[in-house]
């Protein structure tokens, strides 16, 4: 009798065998991990695969990615670009493809952000506008809606400024919620630029005081227009709006500068001579002395003097119950007209106190 033909080669049997044993096992893993992920093949950890990154790791520069779509950390924000797992590598790439992960922030190897590096996913900061003939937005000003038809009103004003002691002056507005008024020279503006700035944006009124304080009645009209519209345009250059109320120096006026002034004039109804006594407490007495609702305050930040008698002016003006406002706030209601001179708010729209 002859021997079956396999039982001849025992070798061959039993590697046919492991053949059958080993193909039947894969048929099992497949149907098992078909039914076990809804169709979806699954790594031995039972996480879903990593999809094709289309952009690599930056390496150590590159490592503060945003959170992408999926919320996944490392990730530079894109649809298409995803975290690998843990001790992936992310597989190779190409230099043009590495230029565009650094610059969308993408992950880290093992998909990992350096907890060093600032996370930017945040809103980009908007850098100055830096465009020339920019103005910023008028800023709402300190007390711009009092009614002084109602409220107990009174307008400080500076000349000839700004000078070594208005940033002193300024902290003393700032601190006691006290807007005031400066007539800057345009030189003067030119000279201290960020302090005109900051007169502005700290809530005070600019207005113009000419360029260099010539009287206005002795001169052209075109030098007239010249000495205005010159210190307009450099007061406009420290980044504030063009001012739109004049003060003429020494209130002189004639009717050739009421006709080309183009601008509504400020004068003063009170007068503490401070360039003429440089005494703090003098000063202190004559403004509040004669202050009365409804009155415009004149005095000069370029006196030292002067602004070392600010705050006996407004703690004793206070306790009177004065609110200081600006010009503009002052005359609200009047309808300014170009040419006439104003010394303060007409007593028939005036708080009686």
């Amino acid at each position: 009798m002859i021997r079956p033909l396999l039982s001849r080669f025992p070798a061959r049997k039993q590697a046919l065998a492991a053949v059958a044993v080993v193909g039947a096992v894969g048929i099992a893993a497949t149907a098992c991990a078909s039914s076990g992920s809804g169709g979806r093949s699954t790594t031995a950890s039972g996480a879903r695969p990593a999809p094709t990154r289309t952009s690599p790791d930056p390496g150590p520069d590159g490592q503060n990615g945003s959170p992408g779509p999926s919320g996944s950390p490392g990730s530079s924000g894109t649809a298409s670009t995803a975290t690998t797992g843990p001790g992936s590598d992310g597989g190779s790439t190409s230099p043009s493809q590495q230029q565009s992960q650094s610059h969308n922030g993408g992950s880290s190897p093992g998909g990992s952000s350096n907890p060093n590096t600032p996370n930017t996913s945040g809103t980009t900061p908007i850098p100055p506008n830096t465009t020339p003939g920019y103005r910023p937005p008028t800023t709402p000003r300190t007390n711009a809606n009092v009614d002084c038809a109602v409220a107990k009103c009174i307008a400080l004003t500076f000349d000839d400024g700004p000078g070594p002691d208005t940033g002193r002056l300024l902290d003393l507005l700032k601190a006691q919620n006290v807007p005031a008024t400066f007539f800057v020279l345009g030189n003067q503006a030119v000279k201290y630029p960020a302090v005109v700035n900051r007169e502005y944006a700290e809530g005070n009124e600019v207005g113009n005081h000419t360029w260099d304080h010539k009287d206005l009645s002795t001169l052209s009209a075109a030098a007239v227009q010249n000495e205005i519209n010159r210190a307009a345009d450099a007061i406009a250059a420290t980044g504030i709006p063009r001012p739109t109320l004049v003060r003429p120096p020494y209130g002189a006026v004639n009717d050739t500068v009421r006709t080309v002034a183009g601008f509504p004039f400020i004068m003063w109804r009170v007068d503490p001579e401070d360039w003429k006594y440089p005494d703090p407490t003098r000063v202190a007495d004559q403004i509040v002395g004669h202050a009365k609702p409804g009155r415009i305050v004149l005095s000069h930040d370029t006196h030292k003097t002067t602004v070392d008698a600010m705050p006996a002016v407004i703690q004793r003006l206070k306790q009177q119950g004065y609110t200081f406002v600006t010009v503009s706030t002052l005359m609200k209601g009047t309808a300014l007209q170009n040419g006439t001179s104003y010394f303060n708010r007409p007593a028939a729209t005036t708080a009686q106190h």
